[in-house]
């Protein structure tokens, strides 16, 4: 059986460069941070622009050194009231897209809980195709769970 090669830090640069020229032919990219971490993970966050929307997005990047997938995500807040009573349609909804959510522990849950949806994309069969279907898929996701949110509150 053969081996499958592991991705070292070169291949996560040139991944991070293709993200940047993918995504820069579609909409306006600006990295806001790129680290490569000790344990040779790379992090990155990038401010999107969309051309057909006023609104910018934090676009979260996590290539875990050594793995065969990076994580995508974006941020999105929900009432603490209606995270307590809806977690569970919140979840289902994202679930539908393939996308996990994970609440990032804040101060003052009870008014405001923060979440990151996240969905992964799988390092050697990376293109455009593949990142543009991915951004596109956690958008739906995000637009899907504001809707619930927005039946839930009416």
């Amino acid at each position: 059986m053969k081996k499958k090669r592991v991705p070292d830090k070169s291949d996560l640069d040139a991944i991070r460069d293709q993200i940047l020229d993918f995504a820069c032919t579609r909409h306006d990219f600006k990295t806001e941070t790129d680290k490569f971490l000790r344990n040779g993970d790379w992090n990155g966050v990038f401010i999107v622009k969309f051309r057909d929307n006023p609104e910018e997005e934090r676009l979260y990047c996590e290539a875990p050194l050594g793995e065969h997938f990076m994580r995508f995500g974006m941020d999105i807040d929900i009432d603490g009231e209606i995270w307590k009573n809806e977690h569970e349609s919140i979840l289902r909804e994202a679930s539908g897209y393939d996308v996990a959510v994970y609440p990032i522990p804040t101060e003052g849950e009870d008014r405001k809980r923060r979440c990151r949806l996240f969905s992964k994309a799988w390092v050697p069969n990376f293109s455009q195709r593949i990142f543009g279907l991915t951004l596109t898929n956690l958008l739906d996701c995000k637009k899907a769970v504001m809707l619930t949110l927005l039946r839930k509150r009416g």
